[in-house]
C-alpha cells in the first residue's frame, strides 16, 4: 500500500515539475516575445505624422520608422483590437515609444496637433511662405498660386500672370490645414475662397484681370497707409482722385516698400527717403506701382472696391493713427501747423 502512494507521490511531482518548466518556457517565450515588441527608443517621445487618406497598416509602418514601436504588423493588429484603425485623424502625433499596445491605446485617447497658417494684413508673400515652417514654403506656395484650380471659378478669369500679385486674394486669417505637401494647396483654396465670399459681388461688372490687379494693388496700398478702418475709403478715393489728375501718388508706405526691397527698414519716410530710384517710389513716379506691397485686409478691399466719392487730395495722419484730409496744397499745410 505504501508502495503505490509512493508511485503516485513520485508521479505526481514529476507532472508538477513537468507543469512548471512548461510555464517557465511559455513565460520565457512570452518575455522574449515582449522583448522582441520593445523598441530601441522605449521611453522617449516621439512625433509621428498621420498622413490624409493614410491606411491604418501604412500610418503602422510611419509609427515603426520613427521608432515608437519595433513592429508594424503588431502595431496594426492592437489598433484594430481597440477600434481605432477605421478613425484615425491627419495630423502630428506625440507618444511615448514603448510596445505596440501601450502605443495604441496612447493613440486612441490623443487628439492630433493640426497645422495651421496665419495670413495676416499685411503680409507678403514671402511671409506667407514662411507661416508653413518649412524650408520649402515658397516653392510650395508659388506652385499652389500657380494651380488656377486652387481659386474660385468665378475669380480664375481675373488672375494676373504675376504668381505674387494672386496673394492679394488670400483673405486674412488663420486656416488649419492637413499636414503634408498639400498645406499650401489648402490654404491658397480656402483663402481665396474666403475672399471671394466676402467680396465676388462687389468685383465691378466686365472688369478685367488688369482691373482687378490694379484695384489689388490700391488695396495693399490702402492698408498700409490706414490705421483706422474708416479712413480707408476716403484714402482710397483720395488716391483714385489723384490717378484721374494725373497727380502722383506719394504714398509713404510704398516708399518704406522700395527701401525694404533693397534691405533697409524704415518706419518714417524724411525727404531723402523719396529720393529713392525705385518703381515703388510714388512720389517720383506716377500711376500704381508695378505690384502690391501686401496682403490687403477685409476693410481694404472693400474700400479699393467701393472707394468714397471725396474731393480731397490730400491727408497726413495724426499721432493717433487716424488722418486729416483736405481739398488743397495750402489747406493741407494749414493743417500740419495746427496737429
Amino acid at each position: 500500500m505504501s508502495l503505490k502512494v509512493s508511485k503516485i507521490h513520485s508521479g505526481v511531482v514529476r507532472l508538477t515539475l513537468f507543469a512548471a518548466a512548461l510555464s517557465f518556457g511559455i513565460l520565457g517565450i512570452f518575455l522574449e516575445t515582449r522583448r522582441e515588441l520593445i523598441p530601441e527608443a522605449v521611453g522617449e517621445e516621439i512625433s509621428v505624422l498621420i498622413l490624409p487618406g493614410q491606411s491604418a497598416y501604412e500610418v503602422a509602418e510611419n509609427f515603426e520608422t520613427m521608432g515608437a514601436v519595433s513592429s508594424a504588423r503588431e502595431f496594426a493588429r492592437q489598433m484594430a483590437k481597440i477600434g481605432i484603425d477605421k478613425r484615425l485623424l491627419p495630423g502630428a502625433y506625440r507618444v511615448i515609444a514603448g510596445v505596440p499596445k501601450d502605443v495604441a491605446a496612447q493613440l486612441a485617447a490623443m487628439r492630433p496637433e493640426v497645422p495651421s497658417a496665419t495670413i495676416l494684413p499685411g503680409a507678403l508673400f514671402e511671409e506667407i511662405a514662411a507661416s508653413f515652417g518649412r524650408p520649402d514654403g515658397e516653392e510650395l506656395l508659388s506652385g499652389a498660386l500657380e494651380k488656377s484650380d486652387n481659386f474660385p471659378s468665378g475669380l480664375r478669369p481675373l488672375l494676373p500672370e504675376d504668381l505674387k500679385g494672386r496673394v492679394v486674394f488670400l483673405a486674412p486669417e488663420t486656416y488649419f490645414l492637413n499636414p503634408g505637401d498639400s498645406c499650401a494647396d489648402e490654404l491658397v483654396s480656402a483663402a481665396s475662397g474666403m475672399w471671394w465670399k466676402r467680396h465676388g459681388e462687389m468685383v465691378p461688372e466686365g472688369a478685367t484681370s488688369a482691373d482687378i490687379s490694379s484695384l489689388g494693388i490700391l488695396a495693399s496700398i490702402v492698408q498700409k497707409e490706414a490705421l483706422v478702418d474708416s479712413d480707408r475709403p476716403i484714402i482710397a478715393g483720395v488716391f483714385n482722385n489723384r490717378l484721374k489728375l494725373g497727380m502722383p501718388l506719394q504714398s509713404c508706405a510704398t516708399v518704406v516698400h522700395a527701401w525694404r526691397l533693397r534691405g533697409v527698414k524704415i518706419t518714417s519716410v524724411s525727404y531723402n527717403d523719396v529720393k529713392v530710384d525705385s518703381p515703388f517710389n510714388t512720389y517720383e513716379r506716377k500711376g500704381l506701382p508695378p505690384e502690391n506691397i501686401g496682403v490687403p485686409s477685409e476693410s481694404s478691399w472693400n474700400a479699393a472696391l467701393r472707394p468714397d466719392d471725396t474731393d480731397m487730395l490730400f491727408f497726413f495722419a495724426r499721432g493717433d493713427g487716424s488722418h486729416v484730409f483736405t481739398r488743397t496744397y495750402k489747406d493741407h499745410l494749414e493743417a500740419q501747423k495746427k496737429k
